[in-house]
């Protein structure tokens, strides 16, 4: 009988000290997951869409009669470039520079008539401009060599 209870009681001790390390490592992986939160909510340039709502500083108003939102992703393998201009597809490649510094190929697009194609035609003008780049909270920036804002893209939803 008193060895049941030797073993009863050393079983309970282990198990007590088996729960104090499991709530330690419990309390250790909430913190590493709350870190892990606060990264998350860093944005970055690769594979996400990014909509046009400004150029060299004046919001985008889209056709009434052509509703597509000029839009690109910065396909991250292979520095590939896709989007379209609200009525034309494009696509090329991007490299890459040290501080935000961003080149963008001219690459191709389609040929499609549209209702209006001023917009389109502002927008690929300015991404042959295009220097350097950064991110503010959702917004993308795209600068031009003397670090003026061509145009201003927001994070799809």
């Amino acid at each position: 009988m008193k060895k049941s209870i030797l073993i009863i009681t050393m079983g309970i001790a282990l198990a007590a000290c088996s729960a104090t390390k499991t709530d330690e490592k419990a309390t250790d992986t909430t913190a590493t997951a709350a870190q892990q939160g606060q990264s998350a909510i860093v944005v970055d340039l690769f594979d996400k869409e990014w909509k046009l709502k400004e150029l060299n500083g004046k919001a985008i108003v889209l056709d009434t009669a052509f509703k597509k939102e000029p839009q690109m992703v910065f396909q991250k393998e292979g520095n590939k470039l896709v989007g379209n201009g609200g009525c034309n597809s494009f696509s090329g490649s991007y490299q890459l520079k040290d501080a935000n510094g961003i080149t963008l190929s001219e690459g191709a697009a389609t040929m499609m008539a549209c209702p209006n194609l001023k917009i389109e035609g502002d927008f690929f003008a300015a991404l042959k401009q295009v220097r350097s780049y950064r991110i503010e909270n959702s917004s993308l920036l795209l600068d031009n060599e003397k670090k003026e804002v061509l145009a201003k893209l927001e994070l799809a939803k």
